[in-house]
């Protein structure tokens, strides 16, 4: 397994995805920061919302906390964002957002067929293929210890292994 492939999984698996009315990156930091509410909502109308594709790595390097303040909507159209991100950038970023993806999907309190329902079965195996590269791949650079935990815990039944 490479990084490009479970990068192209991800991209394939999300590639549709917008924000519809959820939260997205910028928002979530100004949530973070207990902005104003008019601050809030004119950071709101400047927020990433048709492609996540478009999301600049330097916004997501520097918005790592945005993911905690994300609803399931923010957090589907984000989530394949920083997934890439952290795929290419593992190895020489010293961002947050690099564990902090890993963290994301790591939540115990949910309910993976509840919870997470929003996502597709095709965004659940990239989700669990992310996991699986980050823990054995990346283990040098990341949190490889949750990620092999969340994966093995929460979404190894939604991975497709290689023969």
């Amino acid at each position: 397994m490479n990084r490009i492939d479970v990068i192209r999984d991800i991209e394939s698996a999300f590639d549709s995805v917008v924000l519809e009315d959820g939260i997205g990156i910028l928002e979530g930091t100004a949530i973070d920061w207990h902005v104003t509410d008019r601050e809030r909502e004119n950071i709101r109308k400047t927020d990433f919302r048709a492609r996540w594709q478009d999301i600049p790595d330097k916004v997501i390097g520097n918005n790592a906390s945005a993911l905690c303040f994300m609803d399931p909507k923010g957090l589907r159209f984000n989530l394949p964002a920083y997934m890439r991100f952290a795929l290419l950038r593992y190895d020489d970023s010293d961002s947050d957002s690099v564990d902090w993806v890993i963290y994301a999907v790591s939540k115990e309190q949910h309910d993976i067929d509840h919870e997470w329902a929003i996502f597709s079965e095709a965004e659940k195996a990239a989700i669990a293929k992310f996991l699986r590269y980050m823990a054995v791949e990346a283990a040098d650079w990341v949190d490889s210890q949750q990620a092999s935990y969340t994966y093995e815990r929460l979404w190894k039944q939604y991975d497709k292994l290689e023969t």
